[in-house]
């Protein structure tokens, strides 16, 4: 079999993940990559479409028609996000502060564990970002989604990652104390840091997603602004209507969280989701979610955000028409830099 050829099927082996929905979690990861890296996909079959075009052997037809047809699926997304309706204000500016890292020792219930910091140089305080991993409450560490803490404390930013006891050895609301503590622990120490305690916003992808808000929405809470990247918003429904197909087991999921099902713990399923905390006086919101999601269903997400709305918060948008779930997790892809103007402009408008 042709060499060009052989490329054109591996290629197309993935590109079509950009189509085809994940059922499991290597699929999960595999549509993820191939949507986040779909221009550099749609670029090297380009290469090897013209390369077969020049050089025209035996069977370059088939060569070409594959390519070709790679190049099709890689340029969807793409074109979906270059027909989006997204606000593209400019959000660099032309600061890169120096910033330090640190772990902060910190105790979680028995555990031992520890808040990683990003802090940015200079004497004067700066505003605090408490970023939350996601990892379906069971996975994780505060290492996660280093990139873009490390581009906003580059900002000017001090961002904490902080840290939580993750299901199922601990039920909610395990986490969600831990993430309060933790938030309390540092604004406690402000001077310490050299942060702002009244300039505090929380950040939560997917699960951290659902602890951020519940500490944002929570009546005490002293923070100015929430940013939830397809964070998990109505558990009992999502446990009622899991996703088709389901990558995951979000059911599975959502009851090693919460530590049973609807019908036995719908307290608890009330207080884990976030439609029940909704109120006027709410802190702004950013709600940053994939239409192609196949974890939390963007149709949650538009519910969340005409509830905020109705209550008189200033909630911000942002569609990624073919993001799919944690799609974050690859920063120099398609959408992850949609998502960061967009979160360094929210960021700038509330607390600057």
């Amino acid at each position: 079999m042709p060499v060009l050829l052989v490329a054109a099927i591996f290629l197309l082996l993935i590109c079509v993940w950009i189509l085809i929905p994940p059922f499991n979690g290597l699929t999960l990861g595999l549509a993820v990559a191939a949507i986040e890296l779909s221009i550099y996909l749609l670029a090297l079959n380009v290469l090897f479409l013209a390369l077969t075009l020049l050089r025209r052997r035996r069977k370059w037809i088939a060569d070409a028609g594959v390519l070709a047809t790679n190049c099709v699926i890689c340029s969807l997304p793409w074109l979906a996000l270059a027909g989006a309706k997204l606000d593209r204000s400019a959000a660099y500016r032309s600061v890169n502060v120096p910033i330090t890292e640190r772990a902060i020792p910190v105790t979680l219930g028995r555990e031992h564990s520890h808040i990683q910091a990003y802090l940015p140089a200079g004497s004067r305080r700066t505003p605090a970002i408490f970023a939350v991993y996601g990892g379906a409450w069971r996975n994780g560490t505060p290492q996660y989604d280093a990139a873009l803490n490390r581009a906003l404390a580059h900002q000017g930013y001090a961002v904490f990652a902080l840290d939580y006891r993750h299901a199922p050895k601990y039920r909610f609301p395990a986490a969600l104390d831990d993430v309060r503590s933790e938030v309390t622990f540092i604004r406690r120490n402000a001077a310490r840091y050299n942060i702002d305690p009244g300039r505090t916003a929380m950040l939560g992808h997917s699960s951290g997603g659902e602890l951020a808000a519940l500490v944002a929405f929570d009546s005490r809470s002293p923070v100015r602004g929430l940013i939830s990247y397809s964070g998990a918003i109505d558990l009992p429904m999502g446990w009622k209507y899991p996703p088709v197909p389901d990558p995951i087991g979000v059911r599975a999921v959502i009851e090693e969280y919460i530590g049973n099902t609807p019908a036995r713990a719908p307290n608890r399923y009330r207080a884990a989701s976030l439609l029940g905390h909704v109120r006027r006086g709410l802190p702004a919101v950013l709600l940053i979610y994939g239409a192609r999601d196949h974890v939390v269903d963007i149709r949650y997400a538009w519910k969340l955000r005409d509830a905020l709305r109705a209550a008189g918060t200033r909630v911000t948008f942002l569609q990624l028409p073919w993001a799919e779930h944690a799609f974050e997790a690859v920063p120099f892809g398609l959408h992850a830099s949609v998502a960061y103007r967009a979160t360094l402009n929210f960021l700038d408008s509330t607390l600057r």
